[in-house]
């Protein structure tokens, strides 16, 4: 879901995260005069335009990766891009979905920074569900990307009033047919996956 929140408190966290992303990129800056970065680390770096600075969440970006082609072709997507997406375990919308991209837009150094939030509590989505659930808000997070003009709260709310459909019961929040697609794929080649190994194992030809 992409939801779009204009409450003084949403404006006040927006502006708290872009002085944290400042913050952050002074001290990329500096490390970018000290160190040499060899072609294949370039080549590596790139994996870092999906972020996290959660442990367990970057190893589910990782596994998603792994796992799922049309989860890696997103990743891979966003690469190629200006956007620099921060996923993080959070709750949206008061809880009452389990995942979102907030209209937290930073751009700056030739950039677009944005937050996708993925819910904290396994008891309400399952493993792979998460999974499916991130690729999910990293198709939203790619529909913002693909459109240079979206660089505050409003013009995002101005594309998904023309690309999306608005949730019912969610004021602010808006859904895409493709963003749903997307989940659906993954989860789909997740099970897929999942299916395999489990044969596997029955066969006896895993260890």
């Amino acid at each position: 879901m992409a939801y779009i929140d204009l409450a003084p408190s949403a404006r006040h966290e927006i502006t708290v995260w872009r002085r944290h992303l400042e913050r952050q990129l002074l001290v990329v800056a500096s490390a970018v005069v000290c160190v040499f970065t060899s072609p294949a680390a370039a080549a590596t770096d790139l994996q870092a335009s999906v972020r996290s600075t959660d442990g367990p969440t970057l190893q589910l970006i990782e596994e998603g990766t792994e796992r799922s082609a049309t989860f890696r072709a997103l990743v891979a997507s966003i690469n190629r891009s200006d956007g620099i997406v921060y996923v993080e375990r959070g709750i949206c919308a008061f809880g009452h979905v389990n995942g979102c991209v907030l209209p937290f837009i930073a751009a700056t150094q030739g950039h677009r920074y944005l937050r996708i939030l993925v819910t904290p509590d396994k008891s309400r989505v399952s493993h792979d569900h998460i999974l499916a659930l991130i690729a999910h808000e990293l198709q939203h997070a790619r529909e913002v990307i693909e459109h240079p003009r979206v660089i505050d709260v409003a013009t995002m709310e101005e594309m998904y009033r023309r690309i999306g459909t608005p949730l019912a019961g969610h004021q602010s929040g808006y859904e895409t047919s493709a963003a749903r697609a997307a989940g659906d794929i993954v989860l789909g080649e997740l099970l897929a996956t999942h299916h395999v190994e489990t044969q596997s194992i029955l066969k006896g030809t895993m260890p």
